[in-house]
């Protein structure tokens, strides 16, 4: 998924009720697609941006984005999708032109790990100073979601973009 606009007046199913998820939903329903959201668990996700939660609540209540809790895809189809009930077993099929597998996403620490940062093992975050962002590998940094480890749901655009001005601080103070 890139943007919301090849989807416009389609059918669209959106796997998954994390932050990618529920944002895309909603963009996606902004410009004309008609969303159908899709989850295993009974609700949207308790990591997800809270300036956000209302909005999808309000096109949750008003059937503008129509919701399947505790259901899975159990098969796609050409034109539409299979969804199976986890409580009940039961299938539904749904009109369906596109599905977007918003499933989760989590950064893979291998290349800071070859080039010398120790990655905690338990929480998969980099070794590095939080006011600087530099690693335990001097003059090496790290910025964004990466910062989080496994739980991508701490850093998100809107605090993340700060790590470059720690950065820069950081490399102008030293005279680098």
């Amino acid at each position: 998924y890139h943007e919301p606009y090849p989807y416009y007046d389609q059918e669209v199913l959106v796997v998954g009720a994390g932050n990618s998820a529920v944002e895309s939903a909603l963009e996606l329903y902004r410009n004309g697609a008609r969303v159908s959201l899709v989850h295993f668990l009974d609700g949207i996700d308790s990591g997800v941006k809270p300036w956000v939660v209302p909005d999808l609540t309000n096109r949750l209540e008003r059937g503008e984005i129509t919701p399947f809790w505790r259901h899975r895809v159990a098969e796609i189809r050409q034109r539409e999708v299979v969804l199976r009930d986890d409580a009940t077993g039961e299938e539904r099929t749904v009109p369906n032109d596109f599905v977007i597998a918003m499933t989760g996403w989590r950064a893979d620490p291998e290349p800071l790990r070859r080039l010398g940062v120790v990655v905690s093992e338990d929480t998969g975050i980099p070794s590095h100073d939080p006011a600087t962002m530099e690693t335990n590998v001097p003059g090496l940094y790290i910025a964004g979601v990466i910062a989080a480890g496994n739980d991508a749901n701490k850093i998100f655009i809107e605090n993340g973009r700060e790590h470059g001005a720690l950065i820069v601080a950081d490399r102008v103070d030293r005279g680098r």
